[in-house]
């Protein structure tokens, strides 16, 4: 009666559990920064209809993404592959699997595939419902 009663409250312990206690993750840092990688702060839109859109860009070898420039700050992370960015004035960045960075506002750059391998890039806009995220010259 005794060994009943004690795998009776070993078996309540175990079911009062939270389950969330037993779920285990791991979270890695991917990017913290305050401004663009031309060193501009970040700056948000002033609206009432702000909205986030994710892209997965696919971007095969000798390919770019043409001359282009955004409005709103906007964050770059690099899953697969290599891709160099070009802006105005000539200064390039690269980047490769695993670098994240926010793009430049308001700044003519593109981002090309100098590798022989894909480039996968996941982009996200802090933007405004209705407007567009990038713009491309006339």
């Amino acid at each position: 009666m005794k060994q009943t009663g004690i795998l009776a409250v070993a078996l309540a312990a175990l079911m009062a559990t939270p389950a969330a206690a037993q779920v285990k993750f791991a979270a890695t840092p991917i990017l913290q920064s305050g401004a663009t990688v031309g060193g501009a702060p970040i700056a948000y839109p002033t609206t009432d209809s702000a909205e986030v859109t994710a892209l997965l860009l696919d971007i095969g070898p000798g390919g770019e993404t043409g001359r282009h420039m955004h409005p709103y700050p906007t964050f770059v992370y690099v899953l697969e592959g290599a891709i160099d960015v070009e802006m105005d004035g000539g200064m390039i960045h690269s980047y490769k699997a695993g670098d994240s960075f926010l793009e430049v506002v308001n700044t003519w750059h593109n981002g090309k595939n100098k590798g022989t391998a894909p480039a996968k890039v996941l982009v996200v806009f802090a933007g405004v419902h209705g407007k567009p995220n990038l713009m491309r010259p006339q």
